[in-house]
């Protein structure tokens, strides 16, 4: 299997593309700004209530609404019943806020390198579920050799074929890292992150370093710059994989991969040979029904709906990965009375989701509707991208619309030179650029030498814009 990493930079954010044999197999946005609540991040917090009735505590890092530390996710032994109110403490984001959830943290810190995670008060060696049994023996006896005293390590799959240099070196950085945050610790006030944000490319990359790609391709000099020197501290064998895109046509359609990226944006998508999936977002779980597109009728019915069934349990594996679904998933099929069928397409939709540590399918309910769940590491490409309109349904953001805006802007001002861009936008939209997207458009403005002016158009729909020079 080939797998191709595409990296499309503008301002103020990176959106990259894992393509698996020239298919989009996973698609990201990373986005600029001091927002806190990414998943892994560490932060000093503190206790604003507990509540023994679930049990669990909230804890105050610095957002508008407290995230939420369960008792299976606090420390060993005692849980939430050791703590007390107004007591800081140390937690790392496991999950990231959504609209009506908050950001749920833990008090047993993982820090994740390139092989291990360290896990500070969790001493001892262990090996996770994605590591291969053979070699299993091997890089576990040679952490025993590297590991001190009260050290916590889990290898990581990536640890297959590891050399004891490569582990060796990264459980130095995991201690100096640890070490860094304990001193940050030592003199912070809480609410307060523990480290300093990452970079979108940092995020990106450190994201994607544990995928084996054959290459990895950005269309831009200085995300070019800025992830050559991660490389250069972190995977230095990387950097020879590492191409600037200089051709005419950007990078995702270059790469034949825009159709894929508009269809993970659409709820509706088509399959290759009839019928679609219809992919709904709701607060309880997601929805997918596959439709057959009236191919399953006449005397080969049942055999028209299994080849149906089983092109759209590919295409929903793919799309929960594309779009980054999580939570309660249900999929209704096209019915099927024979129960081989039925036992076929479960096990095509597993077998696609095999290498998707994150997903379970769970079986066939009663109603016909096959279930599975999927753990919420990030939030949904739609979550990132949309908002819900009063009315229902989804729209963009405002400020994916300014960051729409100036990427159209870059785009026009390197095919032809501007000398005083005006950007006519809606004014929720120009807010945006003035503030949350105010580092974005400087950056833009320091790249091009010229001042972007933005005009606020109340009679302009939220989702367009125009651009123009003075």
């Amino acid at each position: 299997m080939s797998r191709l990493l595409l990296i499309a930079a503008s301002p103020g954010e990176l959106w990259a593309a894992l393509l698996e044999d020239d298919t989009l197999h996973e698609l990201r946005v990373f986005r600029a700004g001091t927002r806190i609540g990414r998943v892994g991040e560490v932060i000093l917090g503190r206790i604003v209530a507990l509540k023994p009735e679930l049990p669990a505590a909230l804890v105050d890092i610095g957002l508008e609404r407290p995230a939420f530390l369960s008792a299976e996710d606090a420390a060993p032994g005692a849980g939430v019943a050791a703590l007390h109110e107004g007591e800081a403490i140390a937690v790392q984001v496991i999950k990231e806020a959504r609209a009506d959830k908050a950001v749920g943290v833990s008090t047993r810190l993982r820090l994740a390198g390139r092989f291990l995670d360290f896990t500070p008060d969790r001493p001892g060696i262990a090996a996770g579920k994605g590591l291969p049994p053979a070699e299993r023996e091997r890089v576990v006896a040679a952490m025993r050799e590297i590991a001190g005293a009260g050290d916590g390590f889990v290898l990581r799959a990536a640890a297959s074929g590891a050399s004891p240099a490569g582990l060796a070196g990264d459980a130095q950085n995991l201690r100096a890292r640890w070490r860094a945050i304990e001193a940050a610790r030592a003199r912070a006030r809480a609410p307060t992150p523990l480290e300093t944000p990452p970079t979108p490319m940092a995020m990106l990359l450190a994201a994607f370093a544990p995928v084996e790609v054959a290459a990895i391709i950005t269309d831009e000099r200085a995300a070019f710059a800025e992830a050559r020197g991660w490389m250069a501290r972190h995977r230095p064998e990387l950097a020879e994989r590492l191409t600037l895109h200089c051709e005419k046509l950007p990078l995702f359609e270059h790469h034949g991969v825009a159709g894929d990226i508009a269809a993970a944006l659409a709820p509706r998508v088509p399959l290759p040979d009839g019928g679609a999936l219809t992919i709904e977002l709701t607060a309880s779980a997601t929805m997918i029904d596959v439709d057959s597109g009236g191919v399953a009728r006449g005397r080969n019915a049942q055999a028209a709906i299994l080849v149906t069934n089983l092109a759209a349990a590919g295409e929903a594996a793919r799309q929960i990965r594309v779009r980054n679904l999580a939570g309660p998933i249900v999929i209704d099929f096209v019915g099927m009375r024979d129960r081989h069928n039925r036992d076929r397409v479960r096990e095509a939709l597993a077998a696609a989701l095999a290498d998707d540590v994150n997903a379970e399918v769970l079986g066939w309910t009663r109603l016909g509707h096959l279930e599975l769940v999927r753990k919420r590491r990030h939030a949904p490409l739609a979550e990132v991208l949309f908002e819900r309109a009063p009315g229902g349904g989804l729209v963009k953001t405002p400020m994916t619309v300014a960051l729409e805006a100036l990427r159209a802007l870059a785009r026009e001002a390197e095919a032809a030179p501007v000398r005083a861009p005006i950007v006519r936008v809606h004014p929720e939209v120009a807010a945006v650029l003035s503030d949350g997207a105010g580092a974005a458009r400087h950056e833009l403005e320091a790249r091009l030498g010229r001042t972007i002016e933005i005009l606020a158009e109340p009679g302009r729909a939220r989702e367009g814009f125009d651009i123009g020079v003075r």
